[in-house]
C-alpha cells in the first residue's frame, strides 16, 4: 500500500495491528522526591540473612514510563546516579541513619562515621542519640 492511499480509518487499523502486542507500563509505585534504597547484587554463595538492599538512601528525580517503569535517582548531595533502576525498596525511616563506627569520644559527645556515607559527613552527636 502506498502512503498516499492511507486514510485516517486505515491508519488507525494499521496502528492497532502493529502495536497491539506492546504492553504499556502500569502505574509507578513511587513518587518523585521519595526516599528509596536500591537492591543489592548477591552472589550464589552469599548468606541469606544479609540484607537485600543497600544502606545508602537515594532520592527519585524522574519517573520513566518504560516497561517496566524505571526511575532516575540522585544521591544525598544532589549528584545523579548513572543508569535507571526498577527494583527499589521504600525507605521507611528516611531520617534514621546507621552508624558504622565511633571515631572519637569527648565528654557527652561521640564523633561517628555513618554507614554508606562518605567521611565528609562524619559528625559529633550526643551519646544519648546512639541506640
Amino acid at each position: 500500500m502506498r502512503s498516499a492511499d492511507v486514510t485516517p480509518a486505515i491508519a488507525e487499523r494499521l496502528l492497532n495491528t502493529v502495536y497491539s502486542v506492546i504492553k504499556i507500563a502500569g502505574p509507578s509505585k513511587f513518587k518523585v522526591g521519595g526516599s528509596v534504597c536500591v537492591s543489592k547484587y548477591k552472589t550464589i554463595f552469599e548468606k541469606d540473612y544479609t540484607p537485600n538492599w543497600t544502606t545508602e538512601v537515594f532520592t527519585i528525580v524522574k519517573i520513566q514510563r518504560t516497561n517496566p517503569v524505571t526511575y532516575l535517582l540522585e544521591v544525598y548531595r544532589g549528584k545523579s546516579v548513572a543508569g535507571a533502576f526498577y527494583e527499589l525498596h521504600r525507605d521507611i525511616y528516611p531520617d534514621v541513619y546507621l552508624m558504622e563506627k565511633v571515631l572519637h569520644r569527648k565528654g557527652d559527645k561521640v564523633y561517628v562515621k555513618w554507614l554508606g556515607i562518605d567521611g565528609s559527613h562524619n559528625s559529633w552527636i550526643h551519646k544519648n542519640n546512639v541506640i
